[in-house]
C-alpha cells in the first residue's frame, strides 16, 4: 500500500503541475501554484534567479537549471526529508524543464502584447514552438452557419463532423519559428507551410470541434491537448494555446499558436498509470482469492460497468475511475472472515451484518489515497438503492452518484449470471426479468435500459 501511495503521489504531482503550467497566465502565479503543489506532496522547492537558497536540515536536495535554448532563466531547487527514487528525480527534472519553457512562454507572450513589430522580432528565436496560422476558414464557417440561423452550434458540429474536419484542414500554416521546425522534424520552414492537415490526423476532428465551439462562444483564445504528427509520421502529444495578433480579431487571418511538447511527460504519466492499474488488478485478484466463488467477479463487473458508462456518454477520466471502482468495489471484503465469504448456505443475520460493512470498509481504505477520492465514494455507494433499501447509509435516488448506480447494476447482473454455491447460473431471461422488477425502484432506469440492451446484443464477460 505504501508503494501504491508513493506512485499515486508522483502521478498526482505530475497531473496537478501540468494543469498549473498550462492554465496560469502570469509568471508569479505560476511559481506560486507549482511550489504549493510540491508542498502538498512533502517537497519544499524554490525558484531562484542566481544564488542558491540557504536551506539546511533536509535529507535530499536537488538543483536544476531553468535553461531554454542556452538562456539561463534561474534555478529550480528541491528539498525533501525523504529519499527520492530515480523515477521521482526524473519527474522533478522534467518538471524543471517544463517550468523553464513555460516561464519563457509567459515572458514571450508579454512581449507580444507590446506590438506586432516586437512579435516579429522575437518570433524566430522564441524557445517554444510557434506557428502563425490563418484561421479565416473557421471565421467563414461561423459566419455561414450564423447566416443560416443555426443557434445550437454544438449540435450542428456533432451532426456535421466532415464539415468540421474540412474546416480544420483548411487552416493554413503561414509561418513557423526555429523551435517549431525542430519539433516537427522539418528540414526547413517551407516544409511546414501550407495546410494544417500535414501535421494533424483525422482524430483531430475533436479538437476542430472544440476550437470552433470555443471561438463561437468564448472569443479568440483557445487551449487544448492534442495529438500531432511530425513530418516523418511520428505522433507527438502537444498542448496548444492560440491568440490572435492585434488588428486581426475580426478576420482571424493571423493567429499565433504556441505548442508545448508533452510527449515525454505523457509517456511517464502512462507508465505510472499502468503501474497503478497493475497494482489495482493485483489487489482485485487478492479479494477474489479469498472468495473462490467470486474470483474474477470484480474484473467482470468492471468490464460491464465500463460498457454501460460508454453508452451513457461518460468521459475518459470518468470511465477510468469507473473501471478502477469496478475492480475494487469489494476490496472491503478483505476484512470479512473467509468462512463467511465461502459459506454455501444462507447467512445468519449476524453474518450478513458483517458483509454489509464491506462498502464502508472499502471506502475507508481507498479514501486515504488522494487519487482515489472519487473512486472511494463509488465503492461506498455501490450497494445503495433508489428506494433507500440499500446499505450502508440507506441513500435514496438523487443522493446516489451515477457511477455507483452503474456499478450497482453491473454487480447484480454479474452475480446472477455466475454460479453460486447456493444456486445455479440464472438465464438471461431471468436476469432481465429481475432488472425489470427493480427498474426505477432499486436501480437507475436509464442504467437498466442500457444494460438490458447490451445483454440482448450478446455481451460476454
Amino acid at each position: 500500500m505504501k508503494e501504491l501511495e508513493r506512485l499515486n503521489r508522483i502521478l498526482d504531482m505530475v497531473i496537478r503541475c501540468d494543469q498549473a503550467l498550462f492554465r496560469t497566465r502570469d509568471e508569479e502565479e505560476l511559481t506560486k501554484q507549482v511550489l504549493e503543489i510540491l508542498q502538498m506532496v512533502g517537497v519544499t522547492a524554490r525558484i531562484t534567479q542566481n544564488e542558491p537558497s540557504d536551506i539546511t536540515g533536509y535529507r535530499t536536495s536537488l538543483r536544476f537549471p531553468l535553461e531554454v535554448e542556452g538562456e539561463l532563466l534561474g534555478y529550480f531547487e528541491v528539498f525533501t526529508e525523504d529519499h527520492l527514487s530515480e523515477i521521482e528525480k526524473r519527474v522533478l527534472e522534467n518538471l524543471a524543464g517544463d517550468i523553464a519553457y513555460r516561464i519563457a512562454a509567459l515572458r514571450y507572450r508579454k512581449a507580444l502584447e507590446v506590438s506586432e513589430e516586437r512579435c516579429r522580432a522575437i518570433f524566430e528565436n522564441a524557445p517554444i514552438a510557434l506557428m502563425e496560422e490563418d484561421f479565416s476558414s473557421i471565421k467563414r464557417f461561423l459566419d455561414r452557419i450564423g447566416s443560416e440561423g443555426i443557434t445550437d452550434v454544438e449540435r450542428y458540429l456533432d451532426e456535421h463532423r466532415e464539415e468540421v474536419l474540412e474546416c480544420l484542414n483548411n487552416i493554413l500554416i503561414i509561418d513557423v519559428n526555429n523551435a517549431c521546425i525542430k519539433l516537427y522534424n522539418a528540414k526547413s520552414k517551407t516544409d511546414l507551410l501550407g495546410p494544417l492537415s500535414k501535421i494533424i490526423g483525422r482524430e483531430s476532428i475533436e479538437i476542430g470541434r472544440d476550437l470552433i465551439l470555443s471561438l463561437y462562444e468564448k472569443g479568440i483564445e483557445f487551449e487544448k491537448e492534442n495529438i500531432n504528427y511530425t513530418l516523418d509520421g511520428k505522433p507527438i502529444v502537444v498542448y496548444i494555446r492560440t491568440f490572435v495578433l492585434p488588428g486581426y480579431e475580426d478576420t482571424l487571418e493571423k493567429v499565433i499558436v504556441s505548442i508545448f511538447d508533452l510527449t515525454r511527460e505523457k509517456r511517464l504519466e502512462n507508465e505510472l498509470r499502468k503501474t497503478l492499474e497493475e497494482t489495482v488488478e493485483a489487489v482485485s485478484k487478492l479479494v477474489g482469492l479469498r472468495d473462490p466463488y467470486t474470483e474474477g467477479h470484480q474484473l467482470r463487473v468492471a468490464k460491464l460497468a465500463c460498457e454501460i458508462g460508454k453508452r451513457l456518454g461518460l468521459k475518459e477520466k470518468q470511465l477510468k475511475d469507473l473501471r478502477i471502482a469496478g475492480l475494487l468495489h469489494d476490496i472491503g471484503k478483505l476484512l470479512i472472515p473467509g468462512d463467511i465469504l465461502n459459506k454455501p448456505g444462507r447467512l445468519s443475520d449476524y453474518e450478513f451484518a458483517l458483509v454489509k460493512i464491506h462498502p464502508k470498509t472499502g471506502y475507508e481504505i481507498l479514501k486515504e489515497i488522494e487519487a482515489f477520492s472519487d473512486i472511494a465514494n463509488i465503492v461506498f455507494q455501490h450497494h445503495e438503492r433508489l428506494d433507500g433499501s440499500g446499505y450502508p447509509n440507506g441513500l435514496k435516488d438523487g443522493e446516489i452518484i451515477l457511477p455507483a448506480r452503474i456499478i450497482a447494476v453491473a454487480d447484480v447482473v454479474e452475480a446472477m449470471l455466475s454460479h453460486r454455491p447456493y444456486r445455479p447460473t440464472l438465464s438471461l431471461k431471468d436476469v432481465i426479468n429481475e432488472l425489470e422488477k427493480g427498474k426505477g425502484i432499486l436501480y437507475d432506469p436509464d442504467v437498466v435500459s442500457i444494460c438490458e440492451k447490451i445483454l440482448e446484443e450478446g455481451f460476454s464477460f
